[in-house]
């Protein structure tokens, strides 16, 4: 269970809602009785459904009657933005030793050097003894844990891109080629009273039905892998429906462009030069 020792008035400044029961004050201090809030996933693995308002648990089994229960608040995230979130208990600072990280809510940018400068300023004037050895803004702080994952992100993309550009050329090629060998067919079907419209949707048919197979293919092995990419993946599952709908739309658009250029060209073939075309 993750264990934090917080001052009255955090939960407002990180705006976190409590569910039931309430926060800490100024009172709950030495002299008074010991209390805990917790959040909602202790609620649920310590107490199963019931109520845990005015119970009482502990940090160990040997001190598990000595802190009362006075709130329950809403799960947030700690140690990593990917991870479940733990079992969590808030412990009034004023009833244990004095606490060593603050949280500062500023009304501007927190990461510009004027607010940075308030908040030390504010500090001295409070401790002028008290050093501030590493400031940082909970923006900073999410991305600095999700910098790995934003790398392999970052390199998935361009790997991606760089097939879809291979696939592409490998479709237009196909279809640069289809064209040619049949040239003379295609001043055959002009001859005999096709238009250019006609060509044209015969080739492009020809072209996307390839790609419809190929991304029909490649849906199916998504999806029966989605398991294995789970682990790294974040803020989406892996059978997310309008992800895999996007990247259908753009291969198939993709696609559609490097057919059309192959296509176009078969429709404007002269019939007289495809008739003694080799």
């Amino acid at each position: 269970m993750n264990v934090l020792q917080i001052s009255p008035d955090c939960f407002k400044v990180m705006e976190m809602p409590l569910v039931s029961g309430r926060g800490f004050t100024e009172r709950d201090n030495q002299a008074a009785p010991r209390v805990v809030v917790i959040n909602e996933t202790a609620a649920r693995t310590y107490f199963k459904g019931e109520n845990p308002l005015g119970l009482r648990l502990g940090i160990t089994a040997e001190q598990s009657q000595q802190l009362e229960v006075v709130g329950v608040l809403r799960d947030a995230k700690y140690n990593s933005v990917r991870d479940q979130t733990p079992p969590t208990m808030y412990l009034p600072h004023l009833q244990g030793p004095p606490a060593t990280v603050f949280h500062v809510r500023t009304a501007a940018d927190p990461a510009t050097a004027m607010a940075m400068g308030a908040i030390r300023e504010a500090v001295r004037q409070i401790d002028p003894e008290l050093p501030l050895l590493d400031v940082a803004t909970q923006a900073e702080q999410i991305d600095k844990n999700l910098q790995q994952q934003r790398v392999f992100a970052q390199a998935y993309t361009m790997f991606g891109a760089l097939a879809m550009l291979i696939a592409s050329i490998g479709l237009f090629g196909l279809m640069s080629y289809s064209v040619a060998r049949r040239t003379n067919e295609i001043g055959i079907r002009m001859a005999l009273g096709a238009r250019g419209q006609d060509v044209l949707t015969l080739v492009m048919g020809e072209s996307m039905m390839l790609v419809l197979i190929g991304v029909a293919m490649g849906v199916l092995t998504a999806l029966a892998a989605g398991r294995l990419i789970t682990a790294l993946l974040f803020g989406i599952p892996a059978t997310d429906a309008p992800t895999i709908l996007g990247a259908v739309t753009l291969m198939l658009l993709v696609s559609a462009i490097a057919g059309y250029l192959p296509a176009r060209r078969a429709s404007r073939v002269n019939p007289l030069v495809a008739l003694h075309y080799e």
